[in-house]
């Protein structure tokens, strides 16, 4: 992360200076505000939703109606949604191209930048992936673990993923620290475990891609690989589902606000407060 290397990727929930960064509305010790509270006004101003995607605009595994209509009233209202996920770049790609209004997203953990009928643009330099593939499971190997292969894993083209399977948090943050010592970092979604050469960034990513001042986007995200999306001072509203409250220890920075409800409720929530505060119907 800018100006602060997340340690969640070493299995800490600590930034090195000392103090996981969380938004200003919580603070470091009182957590995240529930997003009721989030002021009218700011809610207005937004002008990008940055959205993660498996577990925040899924429920269980697919997109439901009303995530997709949500999205539909956001882009009628002038926001633009942009998806902002772990997945690989063609699957991004085909969320940009078939949900309605959406017209980019970022890939691969902050990795790539994709927009329809270009080709992916690599936000990070090039990597051997079959090598560094091979290191990664040579890292689980020691540490007593069989990764196996995402089945989208042919489909990218920077970071290496697994399927988390769904192994406890202690587990991968122990793994984190293992692939540390190889130089390898190591975050994950709520289905995925990823390896990379560089640090996965979501919000980093966002900024240099996103061609909207921070201070007009709102993030939302659920898991530690969304972290950068909480980053304070980055963006203007940044929000939890509220899957993040039970993932605090792994979260090398937690998000201002929090919806009460998880998944793509969570999501709901957040296109209900933007649409209300801009004099729009709400979502469903």
């Amino acid at each position: 992360m800018v100006g602060a290397t997340a340690a969640c990727y070493a299995g800490r929930a600590v930034h090195e200076h000392g103090t996981d960064e969380r938004g200003p509305a919580g603070g470091p010790d009182r957590g995240p505000l529930p997003l009721r509270s989030l002021e009218p006004a700011a809610a207005a101003a937004v002008r990008l939703v940055a959205t993660d995607v498996d577990g925040t605009l899924t429920h269980g595994s697919g997109l439901d109606p009303q995530v997709v209509a949500a999205i539909a009233a956001l882009v009628d209202a002038g926001v633009e949604v942009m998806p902002v996920s772990g997945r690989p770049s063609g699957e991004v790609l085909g969320l940009a191209r078939y949900l309605p209004g959406v017209r980019r997203g970022i890939a691969e953990n902050g990795m790539v930048e994709v927009v329809p009928d270009q080709p992916p643009r690599l936000l990070v330099p090039a990597v051997d992936r079959a090598a560094l593939r091979e290191l990664a499971q040579q890292v689980a190997r020691a540490a007593g673990l069989a990764l196996a292969v995402t089945a989208d894993d042919p489909f990218r083209v920077v970071d290496v993923a697994f399927e988390r399977e769904h192994r406890d948090d202690e587990v991968l943050a122990a793994l984190a620290r293992a692939a540390a010592t190889q130089g390898l970092f190591v975050t994950w979604s709520s289905v995925h475990v990823h390896f990379t050469r560089q640090q996965p960034d979501k919000g980093a990513a966002l900024l240099r891609a996103a061609g909207v001042p921070g201070e007009a986007i709102a993030t939302i995200g659920d898991a530690p690989n969304d972290a950068g999306l909480f980053v304070a001072g980055r963006f203007g509203v940044t929000v939890g589902t509220a899957d993040v409250l039970r993932q605090r220890a792994f979260m090398p920075a937690m998000p201002a606000y929090v919806t009460a409800a998880a998944e793509s409720a969570g999501f709901l929530e957040l296109a209900r407060a933007i649409l209300a505060a801009r004099g729009h119907a709400p979502a469903a």
